[in-house]
């Protein structure tokens, strides 16, 4: 499992064209810390996971055990920098309210 997140971590954060050090400074860890992450050499906190999953707009389950093709980031959700990175926290705050408005359009339109 550790293996499969740290290649889902990197997945995530390559598409999204962030740096290792980017997403260790969002994580408030090193970037050499961020790396071992990312090798399986080293866990994350629940609380990184649940950060790291609302940054890239996937869930937690999903970055844990999910596989190469498998791991989807919705596309709306595709922030591309250009120049330096905002505030990922604004960011993932931003991700999190669509997913919940995108899951609470999908339950009211249940039958």
């Amino acid at each position: 499992m550790m293996s499969q997140l740290g290649d889902n971590l990197r997945f995530c954060r390559e598409k999204l064209a962030y740096t290792q050090e980017e997403i260790a400074q969002y994580l408030g860890i090193s970037q050499p810390a961020y790396n071992k992450h990312e090798k399986g050499t080293a866990t994350l906190s629940v609380k990184q996971l649940e950060r790291i999953a609302a940054l890239y707009g996937v869930e937690e389950y999903d970055l844990l055990h999910a596989s190469g093709d498998d791991l989807k980031i919705p596309l709306a959700f595709a922030f591309r920098k250009e120049g330096p990175v905002g505030k990922l926290e604004d960011i993932a705050a931003f991700k999190k309210i669509v997913n919940n408005y995108l899951f609470l359009c999908d339950e009211l339109g249940k039958d």
